[in-house]
């Protein structure tokens, strides 16, 4: 059985449905009630670590989605809820013995921030070796969320696999999203450079879910182009000048993040792409 967190958000519903077309057993949890989940569904709140441990029972892997989703929510719940339901999923399973574990986390853990002047990159595009430097609250809980994966795969012998991406946005919503190219006097925050697909996103969950693991592995996720039609590095340089470092081709309008990690070790290749 595969335990899904979060299974009644944006991106809970694509994992569930892509899980349900393999025909694997799951268990789908949220918070917020579920009348059209395709699997079993209990509603639960992970910050009581009872329910967790009920709900964790004969999982064979977890999917942990369940959090208060963004920056935009009240400072102090959206850390205290995401560190200690995170806590309680991950450390409940893995005294269970369940082997796999996805947590998504989220490219805000590297820093990225709503202000277009706050993070300044070492290099791009970004990998996974880049350090991780949040601004709010938010992100700061997806790193403690990583920091706690890796502490339990130390411990015990359970892969987690934490899935950075950012600016999910929907074949629906694309129309919503219209973005001037960024310049400096009307900057857009980097986190809006990229954009990642929920379909191709949920098919990287499952994916990691399925790989071999050893330990602890983070990887960024994003489609490989920008929202703008404009070559990636004369962005770069108009934004940023010469305090970026560019590593590494950045052809045309190539995404600022790297996925080299996610098609090495996941076969994750991105099926979508907004043009």
């Amino acid at each position: 059985m595969i335990l899904v967190t979060g299974a009644a958000g944006e991106l809970g519903r694509p994992v569930v449905e892509r899980l349900a077309e393999k025909g694997d057993d799951m268990l789908g949890t949220d918070r917020v009630p579920h009348d059209e989940s395709p699997s079993t569904f209990i509603q639960a709140d992970l910050c009581d670590r009872q329910k967790v441990t009920e709900l964790v029972a004969g999982a064979d892997g977890v999917i942990h989605m369940g959090a208060i989703p963004g920056p935009g929510h009240e400072e102090y719940e959206t850390f205290s809820n995401n560190v200690q339901s995170t806590f309680n999923v991950i450390r409940a399973a893995a005294e269970q013995g369940v082997r796999r574990i996805v947590f998504s986390s989220s490219a805000f853990a590297m820093g990225w921030a709503r202000d277009p002047d706050a993070f300044v990159p070492r290099y791009l595009p970004l990998d996974e070796q880049h350090p991780m430097m949040p601004f709010e609250p938010y992100g700061l809980s997806k790193q403690v969320g990583e920091c706690i994966g890796e502490m339990v795969a130390r411990s015990t012998k359970t892969s987690v696999a934490s899935l950075r991406f950012t600016n999910v946005v929907s074949p629906q919503r694309q129309a919503a999203f219209p973005l001037p190219p960024p310049t400096p006097d009307n900057p857009t925050t980097l986190v809006m450079w990229a954009y990642a697909d929920p379909r191709d996103v949920a098919r990287a969950h499952v994916l990691a879910l399925e790989a071999d693991l050893v330990g602890h592995e983070a990887f960024l996720l994003a489609q490989p182009n920008t929202r703008f039609r404009q070559p990636t590095v004369d962005l770069i340089q108009r934004n940023f000048g010469d305090h970026v470092e560019i590593r590494g081709p950045l052809t045309g309008n190539a995404s600022v993040i790297s996925t080299d990690k996610a098609r090495r070790m996941l076969g994750f290749v991105p099926q979508h792409q907004w043009r």
